[in-house]
């Protein structure tokens, strides 16, 4: 069974990259071995902290978890282990690791001088139903950090520490605002964002490397495009699969007849068969939306309303008349076979 790494963490699934990063940070530093000596359990709830933040703290490997539950060992370019074969990473490491303040001035050095990754950018798109269905190309414009620094004030360390009394005490860095580095210098950035046939609404998209800089000359961050679709006046959307409801006469419910029904490339005429009941769906295969990243389609459910008109004129009137008298003769016919079942019943 999936382990539910939302609770390990002590978060919620809308939580943002920031509060899983602190609520790991803030686990991590209360249960590691070297804080919890001879602690067994310390040092097991510290792996499972660390199984947890490999994967919600990857943004492909989140991804996947929230869709499918488990995590694929190769996603996010590599797989995720509770243990650690190398031995525990020493405390001082992990707080650096997270611009939570070093403990000596060569641990601060090699943060200054070391390259990092930048920040990963997120950026809504709103398409079209029949965009997303066809695909299509957009034109997006964000800002973005061209160059980094690391912040001179914290030295990189996110925090300034200072003595109270017999205590060490510790507070964000105000010039950078605890992050250990800030935006030297930012630029407007266009880009073309395609968009491929199939997405739904909440699909994301990530474009690698096109992200905030990364810090002395780190690599850059990617940016993830967020999906949203808007809804269509006929269609109703089911994963692959498209459901549309279109209303019947009643002379073509009891005789059958052709209509013309919307589909995704335009009108097109349906054959309905004779004595269809009202809600009944047709399928149409083949005739749906196109499975994202595959070549094959979803199909076309087309739901029949049976229109039941609020007035009629003297000659439509006339012939129901003599069409229920008709219907009254036939024993067989499904009210009069009611009826005789409620006779029998009370009898």
């Amino acid at each position: 069974m999936s382990k539910d790494y939302y609770s390990v963490l002590g978060i919620d699934r809308t939580s943002n990259e920031e509060q899983i990063k602190k609520a790991y940070k803030k686990l991590a530093l209360k249960y590691h071995p070297d804080r919890n000596k001879n602690d067994k359990k310390a040092e097991e709830k510290f792996k499972e902290i660390n199984e947890a933040y490999q994967v919600l703290g990857d943004q492909e490997k989140k991804s996947q978890y929230d869709t499918f539950g488990t995590v694929n060992p190769g996603a996010g370019g590599g797989g995720f282990s509770s243990g650690f074969p190398g031995g525990f990473p020493d405390l001082d490491d992990l707080i650096n690791d997270f611009f939570g303040g070093g403990r000596s001035n060569s641990r601060r050095s090699r943060r200054e001088n070391s390259q990092y990754k930048g920040r990963d950018l997120r950026f809504d798109v709103s398409i079209s139903f029949d965009e997303a269905v066809k695909g299509i190309k957009k034109n997006i414009s964000l800002r973005r950090a061209r160059t980094y620094k690391v912040c001179k004030a914290c030295n990189g360390t996110g925090e300034l520490n200072y003595s109270q009394g017999m205590f060490s005490v510790s507070r964000t860095c105000g010039s950078c605002g605890g992050a250990g580095a800030f935006a030297d210098d930012t630029e407007n950035k266009k880009l073309e964002v395609k968009i491929p046939a199939g997405v739904d609404n909440g699909t994301r998209l990530r474009m690698s490397g096109e992200g905030d800089a990364g810090i002395n000359n780190g690599p850059n961050g990617d940016l993830y495009i967020d999906i949203t679709v808007e809804d269509h006046p006929f269609f109703k959307r089911e994963d692959e699969n498209i459901l549309c409801e279109v209303p019947v006469s009643i002379s073509n419910a009891v005789l059958g007849g052709r209509i013309e029904i919307p589909t995704l490339e335009g009108t097109s005429d349906l054959k309905i068969p004779a004595g269809v009941q009202p809600g009944q769906l047709m399928r149409l295969k083949g005739k749906g939306i196109k499975i994202l990243n595959r070549e094959s389609y979803g199909d076309l459910y087309v739901k029949l309303n049976i229109v039941i008109p609020k007035t009629v004129n003297s000659k439509q009137k006339k012939l129901l008349e003599e069409y229920q008298v008709e219907v009254e003769k036939d024993s067989k016919n499904p009210f009069s076979e009611y009826i005789n079942k409620v006779k029998e019943f009370f009898e």
